[in-house]
């Protein structure tokens, strides 16, 4: 597929179906959807009614549901939770809903992000993480369904994780501020030593050393140039997904509104990217 460009449901000015005419009008090809809590609100992307919702009015606005993210399910320690633990049993039967859930929004992607709660921080947790993905993630290759981490490893240790989960619908789901703002690495260093075919879809995010999300893209401290440049040359092919935090107060941009500094992200991505 070439490069398309989307909107992370959860940065939108406004949540729910309605983002995807808003993303529509600001020149955008679809949207991450979110989990809305998972577990800890009883899966509501799991029914039916919500689903309908969900892909009619992207069917109706021409939009793509590219993902969805499981942002409750690491709130809630997603990939940290021992295995054989009532908490890990949480996380399974919140990433299998994931699976299930995506398969029934004909959604080809599902993002485990490990953030908040979910942070891999020692090497326990990361062979735990590794223990649990090496399970689903073959489930989820019998369904067609791609599992993305969003993670702030190093790509060597992501390399090894992939190597002993097994499965071709293991991914990596990379964010272009996320490694510098917690563990201190450069981007566009770390997509160097990658090898694209291994990323599912990128996080675009724009920001200064010690503030996530609140610049449009180049007017921060992420190297934006750089790491959209370095896909470009290795050939990336996926979604590029804008996660900036529009409706926070953090944000800085000479634009009248946050819908004028969000058409100005979607434009400078085509131009980045040649999609003209």
């Amino acid at each position: 597929m070439k490069n398309k460009i989307g909107f992370c449901e959860w940065v939108m000015p406004i949540k729910g179906p309605s983002v995807f005419a808003i993303a529509a009008g600001l020149g955008a090809d679809g949207v991450q959807i979110d989990d809305w809590g998972s577990y800890s609100q009883s899966f509501p992307m799991a029914e039916k009614r919500i689903q309908h919702l969900y892909t009619e009015e992207a069917k109706k606005c021409g939009m793509e549901i590219a993902s969805m993210g499981c942002n409750g399910f690491s709130r809630a320690g997603g990939l940290v939770n021992r295995l054989g633990t009532p908490e890990g049993d949480i996380s399974l039967l919140a990433i299998r809903t994931g699976i299930r859930t995506c398969v029934e929004m004909n959604v080809p992607l599902l993002m485990l992000p490990c953030c908040w709660d979910g942070y891999l921080r020692t090497e326990a947790d990361i062979e735990n993480a590794s223990e649990m993905l090496r399970t689903v993630c073959k489930e989820a290759e019998e369904k067609n369904v791609t599992v993305a981490v969003e993670t702030v490893l190093s790509p060597k240790k992501l390399k090894e994780m992939s190597d002993y989960i097994g499965s071709t619908s293991f991914k990596i789901y990379y964010d272009t501020q996320n490694t510098q703002y917690f563990a201190g690495a450069c981007p566009s260093e770390e997509l160097r030593q990658m090898d694209v075919s291994d990323i599912a879809e990128v996080h675009f995010k724009e920001g200064l050393a010690d503030v996530q999300g609140c610049r449009c893209f180049g007017e921060g401290e992420t190297g934006f140039e750089e790491s959209a440049e370095v896909l470009c040359r290795g050939g990336y092919e996926g979604w590029l997904m804008i996660e900036n935090f529009y409706r926070k107060p953090a944000f800085k941009s000479g634009c009248r509104d946050v819908y004028e500094a969000m058409k100005r992200d979607v434009e400078t991505l085509r131009r980045a990217f040649a999609l003209w």
